[in-house]
């Protein structure tokens, strides 16, 4: 089956805390991309929800919150949700961005 994916993603394990109106769910995010990330977790929310996950990245003392919606909920031993980011402003995304080039790099060595 072909990769639908149209983001490259990038494997970490950062704690995480998924917020929406619904919901408050701990979890790990494992893979992050350009587009959304995967938030493994024991709860899920539905999907459709939207809500905000706030992550703070190794080096940094200032959380980035992550607004975005759920596009997939999955049950089971990686159970977890699927969440693509809505528009983040610029003082959250280049932060991201900078650290998924780093894991990127750290990645290939």
């Amino acid at each position: 089956m072909p990769e639908k994916r149209c983001a490259h993603r990038v494997p970490v394990q950062l704690p995480a805390c998924y917020r929406s109106p619904g919901a408050t769910i701990e979890g790990t995010i494992t893979d992050l991309s350009r587009l959304g990330m995967f938030l493994e977790a024991d709860f899920l929310d539905s999907p459709g929800s939207a809500g905000v996950v706030e992550v703070t990245l190794p080096g940094t003392a200032q959380p980035l919150f992550l607004r975005g919606q759920i596009v997939r909920a999955a049950t089971g031993s990686q159970g977890g949700m699927g969440i693509r980011f809505q528009v983040l402003p610029d003082d959250v995304r280049r932060p991201l961005a900078n650290f998924m080039m780093e894991a990127s790099y750290r990645a290939l060595a």
